[in-house]
């Protein structure tokens, strides 16, 4: 039997620190045109998105916890991988001659053992979460050839200290999976600052050469689910949205865990991909709520989360919220729902905790016994909403209307709905499908956070979860309808 794996990244203490803070704070709404605008440049260049200025809000540094300070640090050279590459990694720890490492699949089989000499490094930067870590190349790890596109894990000492994805050399996969890799390292606070700490003083850009902690993981459920899945799935990561050609012959797309981070040409690419009559399923909650830009060599990430703070604050392409009316681009347009109609689910205490069925009759419920009233169990720390024709309250008996004359849907179905705050206001979190067009993709937006995490498909109704996702999945591929008429 496994010795469960201890990861730094479930803890708690994190999940208290750093999941709960929100940095959500409205900004105020600028159109793209008239007095103190910017004008866009008619070719917009990988320079010109990558422009930042100040890097920190404030001096001040979050003091590193003592049980990080004694864990292994990690860290690779690239997000991605192809089969077959060398992988340099990065790492800090005690001294040790002869330091066992295990690399596994999401599922914790171990592929092989590395046995290297390790050291304390220090960051060689004042300012890591801007340059990086700066540690000096500790080991190299070869890919076997024959490896399958995936989420593959460095273990030591029982922690993950390292995630990369190997992507197939193939791009017409039935499935790609899109890996939140932004969220990860907006909530990245190795170095003293992330996007959201310290309080008044933290960082407007991150650097991906960092070991992670302070992320909290919401995707762990799911990519073990795939590794023991016959699907043909290949694992992509969030700037590899940016270009089109990396999703544009697969099948279906699937969105996992918390994909927060969205860049104005990964969104464009998505809607273009619905556009040309292929589904995507969205497992995520608080998806497309911070527009993201990266510099021009993609190894740093840009959110002021201010527009008065980013050089491209009077753009559309300004780093803040999506929702936000300067940037012309609407997350409902894309998903249907967003954080604005829903917000916190485990802030409520008269909340169903998951979602109350309303459509048992779905396509999506095969196999699971959902009857309309049940209640799927699915805690939740945050949904997305779709707007509805009126805001029902804990306790009503009434069941939501999607309103579609603020969608304009080919076709909409609400499926599952709960109950969310949203910074005092009331919301509900729905779970949806829909077309946008006759001839577009079907789109499934579960809306919550958790879908994908240790409480969702691993949770108390993970085999009803885990069913509901094979419908969604195997009645995409067969393309068969995913509405119940």
């Amino acid at each position: 039997m496994n010795t469960p794996i201890k990861r730094r990244n479930f803890l708690s203490s994190l999940v208290l620190l750093f999941a709960f803070s929100r940095c959500k704070k409205e900004s105020s709404n600028i159109p793209n045109s008239g007095p103190g605008s910017i004008p866009v440049p008619p070719v917009v260049s990988s320079d010109y998105l990558g422009q930042f200025t100040i890097t920190e809000t404030g001096a001040d540094l979050m003091p590193e916890p003592d049980f990080i300070s004694r864990i292994i640090k990690c860290y690779s050279d690239k997000l991605t991988y192809y089969p077959g590459d060398t992988v340099t990694l990065y790492i800090s720890g005690a001294a040790n001659s002869n330091q066992t490492i295990k690399f596994t699949d999401a599922a914790e089989k171990v592929i092989r053992h590395i046995n290297q000499a390790i050291n304390i490094q220090a960051n060689s930067s004042l300012k890591p979460w801007l340059n990086g870590s700066g540690y000096k190349p500790t080991v190299t790890v070869k890919l076997p050839a024959d490896l399958k596109s995936g989420i593959y894990r460095f273990i030591a000492n029982g922690v993950i200290i390292c995630s990369i994805i190997c992507k197939s050399k193939t791009k017409n996969n039935d499935i790609t999976v899109v890996y939140p890799s932004n969220t990860d390292n907006a909530y990245n606070i190795q170095g003293g600052k992330s996007l959201y700490k310290p309080d008044n003083s933290r960082s407007t850009v991150a650097s991906y050469a960092r070991s992670v902690w302070g992320a909290v993981d919401y995707t762990s459920g799911f990519l073990k689910w795939a590794c023991n899945q016959p699907y043909d799935i290949r694992y992509i990561t969030d700037p590899d949205l940016d270009d089109y050609t990396e999703i544009q012959d697969t099948k279906i797309i699937i969105i996992a865990g918390h994909s927060e981070y969205w860049t104005r040409e990964a969104r464009k690419n998505i809607d273009k991909f619905i556009a040309s009559g292929k589904n995507v399923l969205i497992l995520s909650g608080n998806t497309m709520y911070f527009q993201v830009r990266y510099n021009s060599t993609k190894d740093l990430m840009i959110c002021y989360k201010d527009k008065k703070l980013d050089p491209l604050g009077g753009t559309i392409y300004s780093t803040i919220f999506w929702s936000t009316p300067q940037l012309q681009y609407p997350v409902i347009s894309s998903i249907g729902a967003d954080f604005e109609g829903g917000g916190y689910g485990n802030k409520l205490e008269n909340g169903f905790n998951g979602y109350k069925i309303v459509n048992e009759k779905s396509p999506l419920f095969e196999g699971t016994g959902l009857k309309n009233g049940d209640i799927l169990s699915l805690p939740t720390l945050e949904y997305d909403g779709a707007p509805v024709i009126k805001m029902i309250h804990p306790g009503s008996s009434e069941i939501p209307v999607i309103d579609n004359s603020k969608l304009n849907f080919f076709k909409i179905e609400l499926l599952g709905y709960d109950f969310a705050i949203n910074w005092g206001n009331k919301g509900l979190g729905t779970f949806i499908v829909f077309k946008k067009t006759a001839k577009s993709g079907t789109v499934v937006n579960v809306a919550s956070t958790n879908w994908c995490s240790t409480t969702g498909i691993e949770g108390k109704d993970g085999h009803k979860i885990s069913q509901i996702t094979k419908n969604m999945i195997e009645k995409s591929l067969n393309n068969m309808s995913l509405f119940s008429s």
